[in-house]
């Protein structure tokens, strides 16, 4: 088990799929392990959350791609991306809920710090680029298609 926390102003992709709640549910998990993330339901059983633990990005996320491609924290003080050189830790949480016109809601939040480890600075914020998440509804969508 793990704890994640998000902050309030971190930013949200958000996405709508013509699924009812429990169908898109079942296979969540499937679209986190394409992006090779572990991940679990929340805790509270009655919550459609599906979460990462904080993950520790040593080097690449994924080879041959600069992080800052998934992730924004900024830049260094010589103007190169912060999540490119800095030690990038973080969080991925979607979350699913009942769509007002039938469907399912998905709400999917990438949150996490970036840390200069040479000067031992404190950690700067970090939030997804969108590609990430929309990484992960695509999936989703694409699943969905294939299942029905």
């Amino acid at each position: 088990m793990f704890t994640v926390w998000s902050r309030k102003d971190v930013s949200h992709f958000s996405g709508v799929l013509p699924t009812a709640v429990d169908s898109v549910w079942r296979i969540v998990p499937i679209a986190f392990q394409s992006l090779h993330f572990p991940g679990a339901p929340s805790v509270y059983p009655d919550e459609r959350v599906y979460l990462t633990p904080y993950l520790k990005i040593e080097q690449r996320l994924y080879e041959g791609e600069p992080n800052s491609l998934y992730l924004n924290c900024g830049f260094t003080s010589v103007g190169e991306p912060a999540a490119d050189v800095y030690r990038v830790t973080f969080a991925m949480i979607a979350r699913l809920l009942p769509h007002s016109a039938g469907g399912t809601e998905v709400d999917i939040v990438v949150d996490g710090t970036a840390q200069n480890m040479v000067e031992r600075q404190a950690p700067v914020r970090c939030t997804g680029t969108g590609k990430l998440e929309t990484a992960v509804f695509q999936i989703l969508q694409d699943s969905l298609r294939v299942h029905h």
